[in-house]
């Protein structure tokens, strides 16, 4: 019979602690801060919270990192950090991640996941007409780069394939990367979960296999 081993009252056994483990150190896995944080909220953590629209919503709290300390935390987090990515978290130019998009410590941010496949043609599909698709149509907020991180570590790849998703962006304003081009930040799945960074002009044609972060208005 397998050792019980008692946490907060419960029978537990040695054996499913242990495969929690395994399980929450898998990158992309399913059991992450999200799924439980929602268990202890009494809340199931495989289904979707939707909105009127039917948008995907992730609740998180907010934290106050530089871009650097949010490399470090990824990276720790075995998530993986594109190199255009990284050049926009350490930027130090006037349109940096540490001036503009950094988070406010605690505050609990809710944000919508907004699918590119509601603009059915691709030449629709730019950034001017999703920023306007999301802002103006549904009333949302203006994105920050501030979301991404934490996006990324809520939304599972498991659960990105789920929806049926290969990414999700947050149309906010362009950080310059080492490049010198403009980039928004996005999670991204593909041989692993990724924080990376795509070029973006306002002309810039998205695909249909993602998603957009926008934060809900109220949050």
């Amino acid at each position: 019979m397998a050792t019980k081993v008692d946490i907060a009252g419960t029978d537990i056994t040695a054996s499913q602690l242990s495969e929690f483990y395994r399980l929450a150190a898998l990158p992309g896995g399913h059991v992450n801060r999200a799924t439980f944080q929602a268990y202890l909220e009494r809340r199931n953590p495989f289904i979707f919270e939707r909105n009127e629209h039917g948008h995907v919503i992730l609740l998180f709290a907010g934290l106050d990192l530089t871009g650097a300390a949010e490399i470090e935390r990824l990276e720790s987090g075995n998530f993986r950090v594109g190199g255009y990515a990284k050049s926009c978290f350490l930027s130090t130019r006037e349109d940096s991640y540490d001036k503009h998009h950094r988070l406010e410590a605690g505050r609990i941010y809710k944000v919508a996941l907004v699918p590119g496949k509601e603009i059915e043609r691709d030449s629709d599909r730019t950034t001017e007409n999703l920023r306007k698709h999301g802002m103006k149509h549904y009333g949302y907020g203006k994105p920050l780069a501030g979301l991404i991180p934490r996006v990324r570590e809520v939304l599972s790849d498991k659960q990105m394939e789920e929806l049926g998703i290969y990414y999700a962006t947050a149309l906010h304003e362009p950080i310059t990367d080492s490049l010198g081009r403009p980039d928004v930040l996005g999670a991204h799945r593909h041989d692993g979960p990724w924080v990376d960074a795509g070029w973006d002009d306002p002309d810039d044609r998205w695909s249909g296999r993602g998603a957009f972060v926008f934060p809900v208005a109220a949050s």
